[in-house]
């Protein structure tokens, strides 16, 4: 069994998830652990495969077009990244925290209506993390902070109300659709510092730091 702790944050884009992760990531240096144990890392990868996801997100397909071809290459770097950086880091005691895993695969992959059933199976050996946060938000909001986001250079086909929609549902109905994971809803429609204090505060009760 792997020594170190697999942390995800996961959610809607627009949703604050990566600042999150950035501030936990500081916090814990600051509480005394090495930068050098701790992996902050993210999906799809700069990988090939990763690559691929994102040329296909920019293409000229509707999401449900592209559904079964996104699903492959999600997989197939997801299975890289497990391979060749999470589980090796684990493996030497690190704390990993990871922007999106599988879950963002199970639910943008059912809102585009491929068979919940297929997506879980695709996944049921892969590593469960410890901790699984979903950083909640409505659509609305969520696409209010995409827009204002300068570091952006477009909107992708996935980033438009009804879908984000469906996607915020099925992100809600994790925790009873994959069951006996550490899975946690964070509100991350408050204020960023009440939102990290929220995650800080499921951080701390897994690595015993309070």
């Amino acid at each position: 069994m792997p020594k170190g702790k697999f942390v995800v944050f996961d959610g809607l884009d627009g949703s604050g998830k990566g600042t999150i992760l950035k501030k936990i990531a500081d916090y814990l240096v600051k509480k005394g652990i090495p930068k050098k144990n701790i992996l902050s890392t993210k999906e799809p990868t700069d990988g090939e495969y990763g690559k691929k996801v994102r040329e296909l997100q920019r293409s000229d397909s509707l999401p449900e077009e592209a559904a079964h071809e996104m699903l492959d290459y999600y997989v197939n770097d997801r299975i890289e990244h497990l391979g060749m950086e999470i589980i090796p880091a684990l493996n030497k005691g690190k704390i990993v925290l990871c922007d999106r895993y599988k879950y963002s695969t199970i639910v943008y992959q059912f809102a585009q209506g491929l068979p919940l059933v297929e997506l879980i199976r695709l996944h049921e050996k892969m590593l469960v993390p410890d901790l699984v946060l979903i950083f909640d938000v409505p659509s609305e909001i969520a696409l209010e902070r995409i827009v204002k986001d300068k570091n952006r250079d477009l909107i992708e086909k996935f980033e438009k109300k009804d879908f984000l929609d469906r996607v915020r549902n099925k992100f809600l109905d994790l925790p009873n659709f994959i069951l006996g994971e550490n899975i946690k809803i964070i509100d991350a429609s408050k204020p960023v510092d009440d939102v990290f204090e929220e995650t800080k505060s499921e951080i701390d009760k897994l690595l015993k730091l309070s």
